[in-house]
């Protein structure tokens, strides 16, 4: 049906447009059309017709929102190149906004805000690492990585080591072989010192009267006695407790009475070994074993000094190094019996050591049973210049240290300060219970 008041055909407008349907019917060709036509009377049934037109591409294309905002304005047109969130059937020519590498988009919703935001920790450069260049080195902008000109290309196996694959291409498997011809780690080796690698060994360890003197590796490891012989260049053999006597008579060794430092007489002097400096006599140990008990007689209580007494180690015929010791407190007459350590009295049979006393403080003199120094064999050597060979007298029973130490018993000897002295031995047993 046309048009009220117009022709039933267009020169214009259908002529343009014909043979094109509504769906295809872009804006710029519609703008094609309409531009060029005159605003005259006479155009007004084409003007008619391109309004006609139009409301019918709108309503096939669902473009009426244009004619609802702006108060009448024209229609925005689909095929501009539009940055959408999403592509949309209308617009032909439209680009979808999409997040890249380390970029993060945030789409508000309608009439909200669209975000678009860098990562939190970008990458700012690259460093080269073992192996690898960059060119350029700052690691900035449009980067090549190389790698360096000798990269591991592939393993070799050692000695004792097999690789699977053999070529050590690859995911390569390093494996240890079993080695042959080494000695075994659990055997029960002698060693100076526990070692973390062997499970059964044992620490060579120097006992009583015994020294070591280790050269370090591929040197020597000397073994020597320093309790024993002194200079008397042999060692006496005495019964000791496993022989065939009663047990009644096992218990107690008179050691300052027995050979070869022993007094052979069986009377005895009462010794007031007032001496702020120690005294040594030695003694031949009859027994392998720990000393449970040294006894001493006390003749009076009534000057009563605590006394020190305690053995020593023997080196070269002098004392050495001090074993034990412990405290006498002369509280009434008779054996007093010294039980208490400290120190291990642990001693072997046929070896020499030396028996040593002094007393504690300056209170008093100390009363003891002791040996007399006139029938005990010489011990010392005295001076060249001795004034009378008929009559020796009893010079050279005991040693003592002249200066040095005093009222205690020291660590060890200083033998520059050993001398000679006349001063009656105190006579002592030992017990190994």
């Amino acid at each position: 049906m046309p048009l009220p008041d117009a022709n039933n055909y267009s020169m214009r407008i259908y002529e343009l447009l014909k043979e094109t349907d509504l769906e295809n019917l872009s804006y710029a060709q519609f703008q094609g059309v309409a531009e060029k036509l005159f605003i005259e009377p006479e155009n007004e049934d084409e003007m008619r017709r391109l309004v006609l037109v139009q409301l019918a591409r709108m309503a096939v294309r669902g473009d009426w929102d244009g004619f609802l905002t702006g108060g009448g304005g024209s229609a925005a047109p689909t095929d501009a190149e539009y940055v959408v969130m999403a592509l949309n059937g209308t617009l032909t020519n439209e680009r979808k906004l999409t997040a890249g590498s380390r970029i993060s988009i945030t789409d508000g919703g309608a009439g909200g805000n669209v975000t678009i935001a860098a990562d939190a920790s970008p990458v700012t450069s690259l460093v080269a690492g073992t192996n690898v260049t960059l060119s350029p080195v700052s690691g900035l902008g449009d980067v090549t990585v190389n790698a360096a000109s000798s990269p591991v290309t592939s393993l070799v196996a050692g000695t004792n080591i097999t690789l699977d694959p053999v070529s050590g291409l690859g995911d390569v498997t390093i494996t240890a072989a079993t080695p042959t011809g080494l000695a075994p780690d659990d055997a029960s080796y002698l060693t100076l010192g526990l070692d973390g690698d062997l499970s059964n060994e044992r620490v060579l360890t120097a006992g009583t009267g015994i020294s070591f003197t280790d050269t370090g590796p591929n040197g020597t490891l000397t073994i020597e006695s320093t309790g024993g012989g002194g200079g008397s260049g042999y060692q006496p053999v005495l019964p000791d407790r496993d022989g065939s006597f009663p047990a009644s008579n096992r218990e107690l060794y008179l050691v300052s009475c027995m050979p070869p430092w022993g007094n052979t007489q069986s009377s005895s002097t009462s010794s007031t070994t007032a001496s702020n400096n120690p005294y040594f006599r030695p003694f031949i140990s009859p027994v392998t074993g720990t000393v449970t008990e040294i006894q001493v007689n006390v003749n009076s209580a009534s000057d009563t000094p605590d006394y020190t007494i305690g053995i020593y180690s023997d080196s070269g015929g002098l004392p050495n190094s001090k074993i034990t010791e412990g405290t006498i407190s002369i509280s009434s007459t008779g054996v007093l019996a010294l039980t208490s350590f400290t120190g291990t009295p642990a001693l072997v049979a046929g070896t020499q050591y030396h028996f040593a006393w002094v007393r504690k403080d300056t209170s008093g003199a100390g009363n003891f049973t002791a040996e007399s120094a006139d029938t005990c064999f010489k011990y010392s050597p005295v001076s060249q210049t001795f004034p009378n060979l008929t009559s020796i007298g009893n010079s050279g029973a005991v040693v003592a240290l002249s200066s040095g130490s005093p009222n205690a018993l020291p660590a060890t000897v200083s033998t520059g300060n050993l001398n000679p002295f006349s001063n009656n031995p105190i006579r002592f047993g030992l017990r190994w219970d």
